[in-house]
């Protein structure tokens, strides 16, 4: 075995690729559209992808699939418990794939994936104590501690997004109001550039007002013009970060975190956002804590998922024991690559059950 696939599964598109133990991507993704009319259209286009993958990537020889799906995951049993943005409610995936593929399959919440990737190949190697928020649609968010993801107790550990910042602030989908997610999202980025329309001050050539009368003022939209250095754009970018800082302080004083990873479409504003979110940090959070965290930038962008759901994937085949495809025990060992290499520890199920479900 070569390889393993890693397979970024979202409510848009799908992307599998094949990924080496120490976290390389061996070759462009193959990307299809995700199918959302139904629970059975869904599973029907992932299955057709995956197989496909695995025609496609045969020089690569891949020997087991990592799933990184958005949503709550509950990696011991291989089920997509509820995603946001996809059909699934308490819908096994991990099982069936692995009965249809003939190889390991495992599943992984998109988050906890993307911070697997960044632990083994981007911004936080080498560190065991790591935070990572992704800004989007929403905020997603994992934590690493002393070296191992910590799901909780049903896999919904890590929903930075729904700590309230606010109280009695904006009502957020969740039902409750002021989350973080309602002020440090990419809507929120849009929304805070609209405020600044029809200002001669802060929309020079009332870009804002045309992307808003268009229909296209998107928190994308804004970032692109913060980086152009409009000063509306740039405002609410630091408008966010005061926010984002709130949420960072909020994270460093209750996990002291050697790093916290920011990543997601906004995120890649990198420093222009950080800069500002790290000075709110520092004036809210305690000693020593706020000494010790770093503030980082996502270094894997859209392919942290892929590429964690692959080492996700490599953890579980070269571990002794591990299943072979359609059933038996897979006890947790020591391995030679992926995520036990660098340190990390992803937890194992007990029972009679590999971690594919």
């Amino acid at each position: 075995m070569l390889s393993v696939l890693g397979a970024d599964v979202g409510g848009t598109k799908i992307a599998v690729g094949p990924v080496d133990p120490v976290g390389a991507q061996l070759a462009p993704p193959i990307v299809d559209l995700s199918r959302t009319e139904d629970t059975e259209s869904f599973l029907a286009g992932l299955e057709t992808t995956l197989r496909r993958a695995m025609t496609q990537f045969a020089d690569f020889a891949p020997g087991a699939v990592g799933l990184a799906c958005a949503g709550t995951v509950d990696s011991d049993r291989g089920v997509v418990v509820t995603s946001p943005n996809l059909p699934l409610r308490e819908v096994p995936l991990a099982a069936p794939l692995r009965e249809a593929l003939g190889v390991p399959v495992v599943l992984e919440n998109d988050a906890n994936a993307a911070l697997l990737g960044e632990s083994v190949a981007g911004a936080a190697q080498g560190l065991r104590h790591v935070i990572m928020l992704t800004l989007g649609t929403g905020v997603g968010g994992a934590l690493l501690l002393d070296g191992r993801l910590y799901r909780g107790a049903g896999g919904a550990a890590g929903e930075f997004g729904h700590t309230v910042v606010q109280m009695g602030g904006l009502p957020c989908r969740c039902g409750m109001k002021g989350c973080l997610e309602m002020y440090a999202s990419g809507p929120a980025l849009a929304r805070y550039a609209s405020a600044r329309v029809r200002d001669p001050e802060r929309d020079p050539g009332n870009a804002l007002l045309h992307l808003r009368e268009q229909g296209l003022l998107s928190g994308g939209a804004v970032a692109r013009l913060a980086r152009e250095g409009h000063r509306g754009a740039v405002e609410a970018v630091q408008q966010l970060a005061e926010w984002l800082g709130v949420g960072l302080a909020n994270l460093t004083n209750i996990f002291n975190p050697e790093m916290i990873v920011v990543g997601g479409g906004v995120g890649e504003l990198g420093e222009l956002l950080l800069r500002y979110a790290r000075e709110h940090l520092m004036k809210n959070a305690m000693p020593p804590g706020k000494d010790q965290v770093r503030l980082a930038a996502a270094e894997l962008g859209n392919k942290a998922g892929l590429v964690g759901a692959g080492l996700a994937a490599w953890d579980l085949v070269r571990s002794p024991g591990a299943a072979p495809a359609g059933g038996g025990a897979a006890a947790r060992g020591t391995v030679t690559s992926g995520p036990a290499a660098a340190g990390l520890t992803i937890d194992e199920p007990a029972g009679d059950e590999p971690a594919a479900g």
